[in-house]
């Protein structure tokens, strides 16, 4: 994996941070008072910016980032932009082997805090609230369960590619039940691939009650549960699922259509597949979210999307899963047996784009 940073490189990336509210406390998980916190109650409260902006903004931050580190750190955060580098993520509980770059509790506040403002600078307020409650997970596992794999330090930053305006370059921030892969391509941003899940499925947290996938749950149950009898069996998959297909390593490998299409729903179901498509989506900065939307919800596209379920239509039944899969977009979300809890089910959850994942650097 080579290295395309130099320490001359470094010394002239010295930019000040500036980011309203960033933090020493940034990492830890975002207390607001004692009501339920779910990525639905995060509304974006920043204006529409452009593709060039964000990528201006993005350059700015990850240089910033880059000069608050040393050069041992630079030889660990970044990479080329090759196929291999960038498929390297996981979903598992995080380590060097299974992941780029350097986790957060290896860094220092300064550079936490650089690094934090930047993976937020490259999402909307909702895909930054996605982001630090899935964070916010890991750390009650640790601390309600002592064990040492998990844990909101270990999240982990890489830079694939040299940060560029117009250029092409990925930011990866990942860890346990959670992959941000957004790269960088010119006028393109692109947002996927992206992994996000949760165990437990609720948690309290410093006097908190939070739900990581509420919006994602929901989205896709209110839907499933509006179909009639004839349209479940219509939608119903005969293979059953112990993980999400396209998950890491799963590049491209994605199955023959089959479910039912959208245009044979009821007027209501159709808005709740739009619905669910947008838990997702919208966790893009709001200039990228409005583009794929409507890439992903035009008549044509829609035309050709299918939504199907397997094993059950009840999120606590472990094997429960279920796709929406269009000519670009495909989501997925499954219920898997618990591993810190065994007596209750958690949530894994896939967003592919089927051209533009990784920036479409790669799609064959």
């Amino acid at each position: 994996m080579g290295n395309c940073f130099t320490k001359q490189m470094a010394a002239a990336m010295a930019i000040t941070l500036v980011l309203a509210g960033a933090s020493s406390t940034s990492a830890t998980a975002i207390e607001s008072g004692t009501k339920t916190i779910s990525t639905t109650a995060a509304e974006s409260t920043s204006k529409n910016i452009s593709s060039k902006k964000a990528a201006k903004k993005a350059k700015a931050l990850a240089e910033s980032f880059l000069a608050t580190l040393t050069a041992e750190q630079l030889e660990t955060v970044t990479y080329d932009f090759t196929k291999e580098n960038a498929a390297h993520w996981s979903n598992l509980p995080a380590n060097s082997q299974n992941r780029n770059g350097i986790a957060l509790k290896d860094l220092s506040e300064k550079s936490k805090d650089a690094a934090l403002a930047l993976a937020k600078a490259t999402l909307s307020e909702k895909g930054y609230q996605t982001l630090k409650t899935i964070m916010a997970a890991d750390k009650f596992l640790t601390t309600d369960t002592g064990r040492t794999e998990w844990g909101d330090g270990l999240y982990y930053i890489a830079i694939l590619g040299t940060p560029s305006e117009t250029g092409k370059w990925m930011l990866q921030f990942s860890g346990h039940h959670l992959a941000e892969n957004i790269t960088f391509n010119g006028k393109m941003v692109s947002a996927t691939p992206q992994f996000t899940g949760t165990e437990p499925q609720t948690f309290e947290l410093g006097g908190i009650t939070y739900e990581p996938l509420a919006e994602r749950k929901n989205g896709m149950y209110q839907l499933i549960h509006s179909l009639s009898d004839t349209q479940l069996a219509e939608a119903k998959i005969s293979q059953t699922f112990h993980d999400v297909v396209v998950g890491p390593n799963k590049d491209g490998d994605f199955p023959e259509s089959e479910g039912i299409l959208y245009t044979d729903l009821t007027k209501k179901q159709q808005k709740l597949v739009k619905n669910a498509i947008k838990a997702w989506v919208k966790d893009a900065d709001e200039k990228t979210a409005n583009t794929l939307l409507k890439a992903y919800l035009s008549d044509k596209a829609l035309s050709q999307t299918y939504i199907a379920w397997s094993g059950s239509t009840d999120y606590n039944d472990v094997g429960s899963y279920i796709r929406i899969d269009g000519p670009r977009v495909w989501l997925e979300f499954i219920a898997q047996e618990g591993v810190a809890y065994r007596d209750q089910s958690h949530f894994h959850t896939v967003w592919r784009d089927k051209l533009a994942d990784y920036g479409g650097e790669f799609t064959d």
